[in-house]
This record gives structure tokens, C-alpha cells and sequence, in this order.
């Protein structure tokens, strides 16, 4: 996969990424997206910070994003508050715990928009998707900045994965971007340096 040339500003090069990779991801086979997400969820769930957390930040996973649904249930069958993400508008969201899920934004379920908001906290794990991270655990999302907005601040263990097919050497940045504290691929766990500049 190639970095878009770098003439460009840095959003028409991530929008030109983004397509390339969003083609690449509906492409893939569905017997490399079951190794992968289990290879993935083993070693989530082999994670110290997983383990010690009493609640998970997690997401609903849809088409070919890691699937989370096993880790989802595990959570909640070892007493793990679940929260999952609230689209609240004009690129905001937030997260409640995963009680019911009566409401759909872009066509996922989402928890009920009364329902109180729970904020990640230090000793908290988040988990972070993407459609494609580099080396230094920074991701591109699908274009909206809500989990950058979430991760400008956020003092939880962040945890992004990704499968090792769209893991780059580099990615192009802005400096609102955020990099995760952990990255999980199928082939290994990194721990990161806090992010360098960009």
C-alpha cells in the first residue's frame, strides 16, 4: 500500500488512503478475517490492562472491522462494566454502558441517548478501531475525528488493533492526531512511546 504523494495537504492524502484502504478491506477473504480477529482477541484478552480493568471502552464491530463480539461477551461474564460509543453529533461522541441498545447511528447500535455517559478514566481500557495504524500507533479513522477528540485526553489504557495487512510503516498526520498506548496486530502486542510530534 502507498503513501499518497506527499504534494498533497494532509486530508486530501488521508482521503486518498482512506479509499485505497476501505477497497482493500472489502476485498478481504473471510477465512483471514476469522484468523486474524482470533489471533487479535487472544492477545487483547491476554493483556494485563484487560485482565485488571473493571470497565471497557469497546465497540461494536461491523463488516470487516476487528470483530468484538467474543470480547464483549467474556467482558460481561466476568462482571466488566461495557461501554460502548454514543455519536452525538457535530463529530462529538461519548459512551454509556451497554444496558440496551435501542438507537442505531450509521447503522450501528448505539446505547440509549438518555442513558448516563461514562467517561474512560485512569486503570480503564479503550479500545480504539481504525481502518488502517502505523508503526507508531496512530490510525486512520473513517474521517470524522471522534476518537481523536476522545484521545486528546485520555488517561485509560488506549488499545488500537489492526490487522498486520494494513499496519504502515507511516501515516500521514495532523496534529490533532493521537496515538494509542498498545497496538495489537494477529502477530504481535507493541507497547508505545508516548507520541512524537508531528
Amino acid at each position: 500500500m502507498q503513501i499518497p504523494d506527499k504534494n498533497r495537504t494532509v486530508k486530501e492524502a488521508k482521503a486518498a488512503l482512506r479509499t485505497q484502504v476501505l477497497a482493500r478491506l472489502s476485498a478481504l477473504d473471510e477465512e483471514y478475517l476469522r484468523s486474524s480477529d482470533r489471533k487479535i482477541l487472544e492477545q487483547l484478552l491476554a493483556l494485563p490492562e484487560f485482565r485488571c480493568a473493571g470497565r471497557l471502552f469497546l465497540y461494536r464491530s461491523v463488516g470487516w472491522e476487528i470483530d468484538t463480539s467474543a470480547c464483549i461477551e467474556l467482558a460481561q461474564a466476568l462482571g466488566k462494566t461495557v461501554a460502548l460509543p454514543r455519536i452525538l453529533g457535530g463529530g462529538i461522541m461519548d459512551f454509556s454502558a451497554m444496558d440496551s441498545l435501542p438507537e442505531q447511528c450509521f447503522g450501528i447500535p448505539q446505547p440509549d441517548s438518555k442513558a448516563p455517559a461514562l467517561r474512560p478514566q485512569a486503570g480503564d481500557l479503550v479500545l480504539v478501531p481504525g481502518l488502517c495504524y502505523d508503526r507508531n500507533g496512530y490510525r486512520l479513522g473513517r474521517g470524522g475525528g471522534y476518537y481523536d477528540r476522545l484521545l486528546a485526553d485520555c488517561p485509560a489504557y488506549t488499545v488500537g488493533v489492526c490487522r498486520t495487512r494494513f499496519l504502515l510503516e507511516s501515516l500521514p498526520r495532523e496534529a490533532h492526531d493521537c496515538a494509542v498506548k498498545i497496538l495489537i496486530t494477529e502477530e504481535k502486542t507493541t507497547r508505545l512511546p508516548e507520541g512524537s510530534p508531528v
